[in-house]
């Protein structure tokens, strides 16, 4: 774990513009692979991580996978809700809440898939009338290099629409290891976003609750 906390070589105090904690390894081809990574935060350790991450009001993390079927192209975002709650000294419990998926279908091309299924996801979790004083997490693999803006605000994260000041984005990579609680996430999200598109592809619809829903019930995002 990299930890830019602030600290020069001569053990002197510093003001850095960015401080963050990262997990991170070199790939094959000499650059660096980041596994996961939190703004604004010197988190050294996995007992951190948890503390940090129970001083939320909820952890929800998104994927989003597209896939062309026929003349459309289909776009499902895997999204799971949780709560890190401490249960004794340096222990804790993490708590599913009900999750699912989200599907959208023909996204236009200004607007990313991964973007607005960020969108649906603050949309239903985080704009009830006494949401606003509720602190949230959103975890994502999508679009590291501009976290920091978007936590920020100083830059939106699609036209004029800004990350929500209760909202705080953190990264997690679908395709490395679980022992990372956001990983862990992300792939969770991952697993159900192909499990929709992966029976869509072989039946043609998706079945939920004895109901099935053919492409063209699937809404299509208005910009």
């Amino acid at each position: 774990m990299t930890i830019d906390a602030g600290i020069s070589y001569d053990d002197q105090n510093v003001n850095l513009p960015i401080t963050f904690s990262e997990t991170h390894y070199i790939g094959e081809s000499g650059k660096e692979k980041v596994l996961s990574r939190i703004q604004d935060k010197a988190i050294p350790n996995v007992k951190d991580l948890f503390l940090y991450l129970s001083s939320f009001d909820m952890i929800i993390a998104v994927d989003t996978n597209t896939k062309k079927i026929g003349a459309d192209v289909l776009s499902v975002s895997g999204i799971i809700p949780c709560h890190v709650r401490p249960e004794s000294h340096n222990n804790y419990a993490l708590e599913f809440l009900p999750h699912g998926a989200c599907l959208f279908r023909n996204c236009p091309p200004e607007l990313s898939p991964e973007k607005y299924g960020w969108r649906i996801t603050i949309n239903k979790f985080c704009r009830e009338p006494d949401s606003i004083k509720k602190k949230y997490c959103l975890v994502t693999d999508h679009d590291l290099d501009k976290h920091a803006l978007y936590n920020s605000r100083e830059l939106p994260i699609f036209r004029d629409i800004y990350l929500p000041p209760n909202i705080v984005l953190m990264y997690g990579k679908g395709d490395s290891s679980k022992e990372n609680i956001l990983n862990d996430l992300i792939m969770r999200c991952d697993k159900e976003a192909s499990r929709v598109l992966n029976e869509f592809k072989e039946k043609g619809f998706f079945e939920y609750q004895d109901k099935k829903y053919f492409i063209n019930q699937i809404p299509i995002p208005v910009v």
